[in-house]
């Protein structure tokens, strides 16, 4: 690593760098990235009263569980919106309801008196443990997580559905890439990748969203690994399987699908498809420093509003760090603020916003930025 780039992060000549600059230093320093930039744990907006309590026993299952369970359809419909409550990046409600989904969905199983029961109920738990290992990597609980995700691991197996287990494991890539284990999450993308690789002419759709969105989980993990070039090279192969997305939509994309009340099955979040390849673009753009061809691309996604409300503002915090670093500040300040409005409780737990942030407040003494202190404040981010 460069000697400069430490002595102005320790001078406090620069606030930030680039995410594999930050994932070695945290790594040296046997910290997380979450660390080094003042992340909370646990819910910043809207919490009431031992959320986080409620799922720890959740997730090592120590809640009593209730004598007539729910049955597998009305607990997809619960599932259907908490997924919907994740999405809208509604963290302090969701980690509320959760608790009572996993465990009733765990004496599901232990109810279940035939295969097909037995089958169906490991699908919802594994789906249940999947949504609580997502929710707690945003809360900055990673070993929770972690045990959340291998429990949702062994449902899945036990569902005897292997595109269930491999849908998982593009989560399970982007909880790896979140504590900076970049290598270990683009070998898994990649070993995942080749497992469900489908024959694009003969191949059925829920393989191509699967072997999407695990590829597309890879590349961002060689982005943010220094490993550009490499990531470069998989846009291709993305835009390919996108675009037979398009022409056909698949059953089950992922954990997109979910059912409402009246029985049908809408899309939560949108699956891997032409707007998450563009989005795919733009991330590994900006993790190269081409910020302004990542600003260039980023006006080429295509139908950006029909994706959910939580991955539109992850997206606008890529696109505010290619503007802060290209020393657009008025304009990262308008995009921070876009993507708060569109996932208000989400923010405060994103590190890359909470970096951004950090990095705009001192160009006040130089740039008129209205807006920025006031949305620190509300993010918990120091002003001087």
């Amino acid at each position: 690593m460069s000697v400069d780039v430490i002595r102005k992060l320790e001078r406090g000549r620069r606030h930030t760098a680039r995410m594999d600059t930050l994932i070695r230093i945290a790594a040296a320093l046997d910290q997380t990235v979450a660390d080094l930039v003042g992340k909370p744990r646990g819910l910043v907006v809207g919490a009431e009263e031992s959320e986080m309590y409620r799922l720890r026993r959740a997730v090592l299952d120590v809640i009593p569980a209730e004598s007539e369970p729910p049955t597998s359809e009305t607990l997809r419909i619960e599932l259907g919106e908490n997924w919907g409550l994740y999405w809208a990046g509604r963290y302090a409600p969701l980690a509320r309801a959760l608790p009572y989904g996993i465990t009733a969905a765990r004496a599901g199983v232990r109810a279940a008196c035939s295969g097909a029961e037995t089958v169906r109920a490991q699908e919802v738990l594994a789906d249940f443990l999947h949504l609580t290992a997502s929710l707690l990597a945003h809360l900055a609980h990673d070993d929770l997580a972690a045990l959340a995700m291998h429990q949702a691991l062994t449902a899945a197996y036990a569902s005897d559905n292997p595109l269930v287990a491999a849908g998982l494991s593009a989560s399970r890539v982007w909880l790896l890439s979140r504590q900076g284990l970049t290598g270990e999450a683009e070998n898994l993308a990649m070993a995942t990748a080749r497992e469900v690789e489908p024959r694009m002419g003969t191949a059925n759709v829920d393989q191509v969203a699967i072997w999407g969105e695990n590829l597309r989980y890879g590349c961002v993990a060689l982005a943010r690994g220094g490993r550009h070039a490499e990531a470069r090279e998989l846009l291709p192969r993305l835009a390919g399987a996108a675009a037979r997305i398009e022409a056909e939509r698949p059953s089950r994309p992922w954990q997109a699908r979910v059912e409402d009340k009246k029985g049908t099955a809408p899309l939560a979040g949108l699956g891997f498809g032409a707007t998450l390849a563009g989005i795919t673009a733009v991330t590994v753009a900006a993790a190269d420093d081409r910020y302004r061809e990542a600003l260039r691309l980023e006006a080429q996604v295509p139908a950006f509003d029909s994706i959910s409300p939580a991955m539109r503002s992850r997206h606008l915090l890529t696109v505010a760090w290619a503007q802060m670093a290209e020393f657009r500040s008025a304009d990262s300040v308008g995009t921070l603020l876009r993507a708060e409005k569109l996932a208000p409780e989400m923010l405060a737990h994103q590190t890359i916003a909470r970096t951004i942030v950090t990095e705009l407040l001192p160009r006040r003494s130089r740039q008129r930025l209205p807006g920025l202190a006031s949305l620190a404040a509300r993010m918990g981010v120091p002003t001087s």
